[in-house]
Protein backbone atom coordinates (compact mmCIF):
# COMPACT_ATOMS: atom_id res chain seq x y z
CA UNK A 1 0.00 0.00 0.00
CA UNK A 2 2.75 2.60 1.10
CA UNK A 3 4.69 1.82 -2.64
CA UNK A 4 1.27 2.33 -4.54
CA UNK A 5 1.21 5.43 -3.01
CA UNK A 6 4.11 6.82 -3.17
CA UNK A 7 4.04 5.67 -7.00
CA UNK A 8 1.06 7.51 -6.98
CA UNK A 9 3.02 10.92 -5.45
CA UNK A 10 4.91 10.86 -8.19
CA UNK A 11 1.99 10.58 -10.86
CA UNK A 12 -1.07 12.50 -12.29
CA UNK A 13 -4.13 13.41 -9.83
CA UNK A 14 -6.84 10.35 -11.12
CA UNK A 15 -9.31 13.62 -11.63
CA UNK A 16 -8.73 14.47 -14.76
CA UNK A 17 -9.47 18.52 -15.38
CA UNK A 18 -11.08 17.80 -19.07
CA UNK A 19 -14.25 20.21 -18.72
CA UNK A 20 -11.59 22.72 -17.64
CA UNK A 21 -8.49 22.22 -20.51
CA UNK A 22 -8.38 24.77 -23.30
CA UNK A 23 -8.58 23.31 -26.96
CA UNK A 24 -6.72 25.05 -29.91
CA UNK A 25 -9.58 26.79 -31.38
CA UNK A 26 -9.81 28.63 -27.75
CA UNK A 27 -6.16 29.74 -27.60
CA UNK A 28 -4.95 33.12 -29.05
CA UNK A 29 -2.72 32.97 -32.20
CA UNK A 30 -0.08 35.25 -30.68
CA UNK A 31 0.74 32.15 -28.23
CA UNK A 32 1.12 29.71 -30.91
CA UNK A 33 4.82 28.55 -32.04
CA UNK A 34 7.63 26.34 -32.09
CA UNK A 35 10.75 25.19 -30.22
CA UNK A 36 10.63 24.95 -26.34
CA UNK A 37 10.50 26.23 -23.10
CA UNK A 38 12.72 24.92 -20.16
CA UNK A 39 11.17 24.92 -16.57
CA UNK A 40 12.74 24.38 -13.39
CA UNK A 41 10.25 22.68 -10.49
CA UNK A 42 9.96 20.55 -8.04
CA UNK A 43 8.99 16.79 -9.02
CA UNK A 44 6.23 14.50 -7.62
CA UNK A 45 2.48 15.24 -7.29
CA UNK A 46 3.51 19.21 -7.52
CA UNK A 47 4.64 18.17 -11.15
CA UNK A 48 2.55 15.91 -12.01
CA UNK A 49 -0.25 18.64 -11.53
CA UNK A 50 2.04 20.92 -13.74
CA UNK A 51 2.18 18.44 -16.59
CA UNK A 52 -1.94 17.67 -16.82
CA UNK A 53 -3.26 21.15 -16.12
CA UNK A 54 -0.25 23.48 -17.92
CA UNK A 55 2.57 21.48 -19.52
CA UNK A 56 0.74 18.85 -21.71
CA UNK A 57 -2.63 20.81 -22.80
CA UNK A 58 -0.16 24.10 -23.28
CA UNK A 59 1.88 21.84 -25.84
CA UNK A 60 -0.87 20.34 -27.30
CA UNK A 61 -2.18 23.94 -28.12
CA UNK A 62 0.65 25.85 -28.92
CA UNK A 63 2.95 23.38 -30.38
CA UNK A 64 5.84 24.62 -27.64
CA UNK A 65 7.44 21.67 -25.95
CA UNK A 66 8.01 21.90 -22.33
CA UNK A 67 11.19 20.35 -21.20
CA UNK A 68 11.33 20.14 -17.15
CA UNK A 69 14.55 19.89 -14.83
CA UNK A 70 14.58 20.00 -10.91
CA UNK A 71 15.28 22.73 -9.28
CA UNK A 72 18.81 23.90 -8.33
CA UNK A 73 18.82 27.70 -7.20
CA UNK A 74 22.38 27.80 -6.72
CA UNK A 75 23.12 26.59 -10.17
CA UNK A 76 20.29 28.27 -11.82
CA UNK A 77 21.66 31.57 -10.54
CA UNK A 78 24.97 30.53 -11.45
CA UNK A 79 24.26 30.28 -15.15
CA UNK A 80 22.38 33.44 -15.80
CA UNK A 81 25.39 35.42 -14.27
CA UNK A 82 27.74 33.52 -16.94
CA UNK A 83 24.46 34.25 -19.23
CA UNK A 84 23.53 30.88 -20.17
CA UNK A 85 20.68 30.14 -18.07
CA UNK A 86 19.96 26.21 -17.78
CA UNK A 87 16.30 27.06 -17.52
CA UNK A 88 13.99 29.76 -19.21
CA UNK A 89 11.34 29.85 -16.20
CA UNK A 90 11.12 28.70 -12.56
CA UNK A 91 9.18 29.36 -9.62
CA UNK A 92 9.99 31.17 -6.40
CA UNK A 93 8.23 32.56 -3.36
CA UNK A 94 6.99 35.58 -3.03
CA UNK A 95 9.66 36.14 -0.19
CA UNK A 96 12.80 35.47 -2.06
CA UNK A 97 11.47 37.26 -5.20
CA UNK A 98 13.01 40.54 -4.34
CA UNK A 99 16.14 38.72 -4.01
CA UNK A 100 16.17 37.38 -7.36
CA UNK A 101 14.95 40.82 -8.98
CA UNK A 102 17.60 42.63 -6.98
CA UNK A 103 20.29 39.94 -8.19
CA UNK A 104 19.27 41.07 -11.99
CA UNK A 105 18.19 37.47 -12.46
CA UNK A 106 15.02 37.69 -14.05
CA UNK A 107 13.38 39.84 -17.06
CA UNK A 108 10.65 41.88 -16.71
CA UNK A 109 7.19 40.12 -17.82
CA UNK A 110 6.05 40.87 -21.36
CA UNK A 111 2.11 41.36 -20.21
CA UNK A 112 1.33 42.80 -23.94
CA UNK A 113 1.07 39.17 -24.80
CA UNK A 114 -1.36 38.71 -22.21
CA UNK A 115 -5.42 38.53 -22.98
CA UNK A 116 -6.88 41.87 -21.33
CA UNK A 117 -9.71 39.62 -19.62
CA UNK A 118 -6.97 37.58 -18.30
CA UNK A 119 -5.15 41.08 -16.48
CA UNK A 120 -7.87 42.18 -15.34
CA UNK A 121 -8.73 38.93 -13.33
CA UNK A 122 -5.60 38.61 -11.38
CA UNK A 123 -5.17 40.40 -8.50
CA UNK A 124 -2.78 42.94 -8.86
CA UNK A 125 0.23 42.22 -6.20
CA UNK A 126 -0.16 38.98 -8.63
CA UNK A 127 1.15 41.50 -11.12
CA UNK A 128 4.55 42.28 -10.66
CA UNK A 129 6.84 43.67 -13.53
CA UNK A 130 9.31 41.17 -12.77
CA UNK A 131 6.82 37.81 -11.98
CA UNK A 132 3.60 36.71 -12.47
CA UNK A 133 1.21 35.11 -9.61
CA UNK A 134 1.86 30.96 -9.66
CA UNK A 135 -0.53 29.72 -7.13
CA UNK A 136 -1.31 30.31 -3.45
CA UNK A 137 -0.59 27.77 -1.00
CA UNK A 138 -0.80 27.22 3.09
CA UNK A 139 1.06 25.58 4.99
CA UNK A 140 -0.61 23.53 7.44
CA UNK A 141 -0.38 20.83 10.23
CA UNK A 142 -0.96 17.43 8.53
CA UNK A 143 -0.81 14.25 10.48
CA UNK A 144 -1.30 10.44 10.32
CA UNK A 145 -4.83 9.43 10.57
CA UNK A 146 -3.34 6.37 11.68
CA UNK A 147 -1.16 8.01 14.88
CA UNK A 148 -4.30 10.26 15.32
CA UNK A 149 -7.14 7.84 14.85
CA UNK A 150 -9.57 9.34 17.51
CA UNK A 151 -11.73 12.23 16.23
CA UNK A 152 -10.81 15.46 16.87
CA UNK A 153 -7.78 14.32 19.14
CA UNK A 154 -4.55 15.06 16.72
CA UNK A 155 -2.55 17.92 16.10
CA UNK A 156 -4.43 21.45 14.89
CA UNK A 157 -2.34 24.37 15.01
CA UNK A 158 1.73 25.53 15.50
CA UNK A 159 0.85 25.59 19.20
CA UNK A 160 -0.41 21.82 19.06
CA UNK A 161 2.61 20.83 17.06
CA UNK A 162 5.27 22.03 19.42
CA UNK A 163 3.61 20.28 22.58
CA UNK A 164 5.76 17.35 22.50
CA UNK A 165 3.91 16.65 25.82
CA UNK A 166 0.18 16.36 24.66
CA UNK A 167 1.27 14.76 20.84
CA UNK A 168 4.33 13.41 21.30
CA UNK A 169 5.70 11.56 18.00
CA UNK A 170 7.99 12.52 15.53
CA UNK A 171 7.43 15.90 13.68
CA UNK A 172 8.75 16.91 10.32
CA UNK A 173 10.09 20.59 9.39
CA UNK A 174 11.23 22.37 6.25
CA UNK A 175 15.16 22.74 6.16
CA UNK A 176 16.27 26.46 6.32
CA UNK A 177 16.42 26.93 2.92
CA UNK A 178 12.80 26.63 2.75
CA UNK A 179 12.31 29.06 5.85
CA UNK A 180 10.11 31.16 4.53
CA UNK A 181 7.63 28.73 2.07
CA UNK A 182 8.01 26.32 4.57
CA UNK A 183 6.64 29.03 7.12
CA UNK A 184 9.39 27.83 9.82
CA UNK A 185 9.65 30.78 11.61
CA UNK A 186 6.45 32.50 11.67
CA UNK A 187 5.07 28.90 13.02
CA UNK A 188 7.81 28.48 15.79
CA UNK A 189 6.63 32.40 17.07
CA UNK A 190 3.16 31.37 17.02
CA UNK A 191 3.40 28.11 18.92
CA UNK A 192 5.51 30.63 21.45
CA UNK A 193 2.48 32.31 21.86
CA UNK A 194 3.22 35.29 19.58
CA UNK A 195 -0.18 36.63 18.20
CA UNK A 196 -0.75 37.30 14.07
CA UNK A 197 -1.24 40.73 14.25
CA UNK A 198 2.02 40.96 15.89
CA UNK A 199 4.53 38.96 14.19
CA UNK A 200 6.74 40.77 12.18
CA UNK A 201 9.18 41.90 12.22
CA UNK A 202 9.64 38.57 13.17
CA UNK A 203 11.98 37.78 15.87
CA UNK A 204 14.61 35.81 14.23
CA UNK A 205 16.55 34.47 17.15
CA UNK A 206 13.10 33.81 19.48
CA UNK A 207 11.79 31.59 16.42
CA UNK A 208 14.97 30.02 16.18
CA UNK A 209 15.33 29.31 19.81
CA UNK A 210 11.85 27.60 19.75
CA UNK A 211 12.87 25.52 16.82
CA UNK A 212 16.17 24.09 18.48
CA UNK A 213 14.45 23.01 21.58
CA UNK A 214 11.96 20.83 19.28
CA UNK A 215 14.75 19.41 17.32
CA UNK A 216 15.14 16.10 19.65
CA UNK A 217 11.53 15.32 17.98
CA UNK A 218 12.10 16.28 14.79
CA UNK A 219 12.56 12.98 12.78
CA UNK A 220 12.81 14.54 9.10
CA UNK A 221 14.02 17.83 7.66
CA UNK A 222 12.42 18.33 4.40
CA UNK A 223 14.11 20.77 1.26
CA UNK A 224 11.14 19.07 -1.40
CA UNK A 225 7.47 19.46 -0.95
CA UNK A 226 7.17 16.03 -1.39
CA UNK A 227 9.19 14.81 1.44
CA UNK A 228 6.43 15.71 3.96
CA UNK A 229 3.93 13.80 2.63
CA UNK A 230 6.18 10.89 1.92
CA UNK A 231 7.54 11.06 5.38
CA UNK A 232 4.29 10.43 7.01
CA UNK A 233 2.90 8.22 4.80
CA UNK A 234 6.19 5.44 5.64
CA UNK A 235 5.74 6.30 9.17
CA UNK A 236 9.00 8.14 9.33
CA UNK A 237 7.08 10.91 11.30
CA UNK A 238 4.04 11.67 12.89
CA UNK A 239 2.82 14.86 11.60
CA UNK A 240 4.44 17.29 9.30
CA UNK A 241 4.45 21.08 7.88
CA UNK A 242 3.75 20.85 4.46
CA UNK A 243 1.92 22.03 2.17
CA UNK A 244 -1.91 21.51 1.90
CA UNK A 245 -1.54 20.67 -2.35
CA UNK A 246 0.54 17.79 -1.60
CA UNK A 247 -1.30 16.22 1.30
CA UNK A 248 -4.64 16.64 -0.32
CA UNK A 249 -3.25 14.56 -3.26
CA UNK A 250 -2.03 12.27 -1.31
CA UNK A 251 -5.49 11.61 0.70
CA UNK A 252 -7.08 11.64 -2.60
CA UNK A 253 -4.68 8.63 -3.71
CA UNK A 254 -5.93 6.76 0.18
CA UNK A 255 -2.76 8.03 2.09
CA UNK A 256 -4.13 8.12 5.49
CA UNK A 257 -2.84 11.89 6.64
CA UNK A 258 -5.23 14.38 7.51
CA UNK A 259 -4.39 18.14 7.69
CA UNK A 260 -5.71 21.39 9.32
CA UNK A 261 -6.77 24.77 8.24
CA UNK A 262 -6.11 26.24 11.49
CA UNK A 263 -3.07 28.97 11.59
CA UNK A 264 -2.30 27.67 8.34
CA UNK A 265 0.08 30.67 6.70
CA UNK A 266 -1.17 31.55 3.38
CA UNK A 267 1.69 32.32 0.58
CA UNK A 268 1.78 32.62 -2.87
CA UNK A 269 4.61 32.03 -5.42
CA UNK A 270 5.84 34.26 -8.83
CA UNK A 271 6.61 32.55 -11.86
CA UNK A 272 10.18 34.28 -13.23
CA UNK A 273 11.74 34.22 -16.52
CA UNK A 274 15.36 33.90 -16.57
CA UNK A 275 17.81 37.04 -17.66
CA UNK A 276 19.06 36.23 -20.96
CA UNK A 277 17.47 33.42 -21.83
CA UNK A 278 17.09 32.55 -25.76
CA UNK A 279 13.73 31.31 -25.41
CA UNK A 280 12.05 34.26 -23.67
CA UNK A 281 9.49 34.97 -26.16
CA UNK A 282 7.85 31.39 -25.69
CA UNK A 283 8.23 32.05 -22.01
CA UNK A 284 6.06 34.59 -21.97
CA UNK A 285 3.53 32.63 -23.84
CA UNK A 286 3.43 29.77 -21.44
CA UNK A 287 2.86 32.24 -18.95
CA UNK A 288 0.41 34.07 -20.77
CA UNK A 289 -1.21 30.95 -21.69
CA UNK A 290 -1.10 29.20 -17.77
CA UNK A 291 -2.88 32.44 -16.56
CA UNK A 292 -6.22 31.52 -17.94
CA UNK A 293 -8.94 30.44 -16.29
CA UNK A 294 -9.32 27.37 -17.77
CA UNK A 295 -5.37 26.43 -17.09
CA UNK A 296 -5.93 27.45 -13.56
CA UNK A 297 -9.05 26.02 -12.40
CA UNK A 298 -7.45 22.45 -14.06
CA UNK A 299 -4.56 23.07 -11.63
CA UNK A 300 -6.63 23.94 -8.96
CA UNK A 301 -8.44 20.23 -9.25
CA UNK A 302 -5.40 18.79 -9.44
CA UNK A 303 -3.56 20.08 -6.50
CA UNK A 304 -5.49 21.95 -4.32
CA UNK A 305 -3.79 25.15 -4.48
CA UNK A 306 -5.62 28.73 -5.12
CA UNK A 307 -5.91 29.85 -8.92
CA UNK A 308 -4.68 33.38 -9.25
CA UNK A 309 -7.26 33.83 -11.61
CA UNK A 310 -10.54 34.77 -9.99
CA UNK A 311 -12.58 33.89 -13.03
CA UNK A 312 -11.27 29.97 -12.30
CA UNK A 313 -13.59 29.48 -9.14
CA UNK A 314 -16.50 30.17 -11.14
CA UNK A 315 -15.45 26.94 -13.13
CA UNK A 316 -15.04 24.98 -10.12
CA UNK A 317 -17.47 23.13 -7.98
CA UNK A 318 -18.52 25.59 -5.01
CA UNK A 319 -17.99 23.26 -1.92
CA UNK A 320 -14.34 22.70 -3.65
CA UNK A 321 -13.89 26.12 -4.46
CA UNK A 322 -14.46 26.92 -0.87
CA UNK A 323 -11.65 24.74 0.77
CA UNK A 324 -8.68 26.15 -1.33
CA UNK A 325 -6.03 28.63 0.14
CA UNK A 326 -7.11 32.44 0.24
CA UNK A 327 -11.36 31.40 -0.19
CA UNK A 328 -13.21 33.87 2.33
CA UNK A 329 -14.73 30.44 4.18
CA UNK A 330 -11.91 29.55 6.22
CA UNK A 331 -9.67 33.21 6.07
CA UNK A 332 -10.39 33.52 9.83
CA UNK A 333 -8.51 30.51 10.36
CA UNK A 334 -5.43 31.79 8.31
CA UNK A 335 -2.54 33.66 8.60
CA UNK A 336 -1.24 35.97 5.37
CA UNK A 337 2.60 35.73 4.72
CA UNK A 338 3.96 39.57 4.71
CA UNK A 339 6.31 39.18 2.02
CA UNK A 340 7.08 43.65 2.39
CA UNK A 341 9.09 42.69 5.71
CA UNK A 342 11.14 39.30 3.76
CA UNK A 343 12.32 42.01 1.44
CA UNK A 344 13.06 44.63 3.17
CA UNK A 345 17.09 45.36 3.53
CA UNK A 346 18.99 45.46 6.10
CA UNK A 347 21.97 48.37 6.79
CA UNK A 348 24.39 45.76 5.57
CA UNK A 349 22.49 45.72 1.74
CA UNK A 350 21.18 42.12 2.52
CA UNK A 351 17.28 41.40 2.95
CA UNK A 352 15.35 40.19 5.92
CA UNK A 353 14.97 37.02 4.21
CA UNK A 354 19.16 36.61 3.14
CA UNK A 355 19.67 37.29 7.09
CA UNK A 356 17.14 35.23 8.42
CA UNK A 357 18.17 32.04 6.39
CA UNK A 358 22.00 33.02 6.69
CA UNK A 359 21.47 32.99 11.11
CA UNK A 360 18.58 29.91 10.84
CA UNK A 361 21.70 28.10 9.21
CA UNK A 362 24.21 29.14 11.89
CA UNK A 363 21.75 28.38 14.43
CA UNK A 364 20.01 25.19 13.49
CA UNK A 365 23.07 23.70 11.22
CA UNK A 366 20.32 22.66 8.62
Amino acid sequence: MIRAIKMALGLAALVVAVPYAAHADDVPENLKGSGEVVVSVDGGSYEAALRKAFFDPFTRDTGIKIVVIPPNVGKLLASVKLGQPEADITSVSGGEFPSWVSKGAVEPIDYGIFAEKTLAAIPDQMKNENGIGALLYSDVIAYSTKKYAVEGQHPKNWTDFYNVEAFPGERALPKCERILEGGLLVGALLSDGVTPDKLYPLDVDRGLSKIKKLMPHVGRWWAGGADAPQSLIAGDVDMAVAFNGRISTAKKHGAPIAFSWDQSIVQYDYWVVMKGTPNKENAFKFLAYISRPGPQAAFATEMNYGPINKEAFALLPADFARDLPGAPEIADKQVFENYSWWGEQQDDGRTNFDAALSRCVEVLAQ
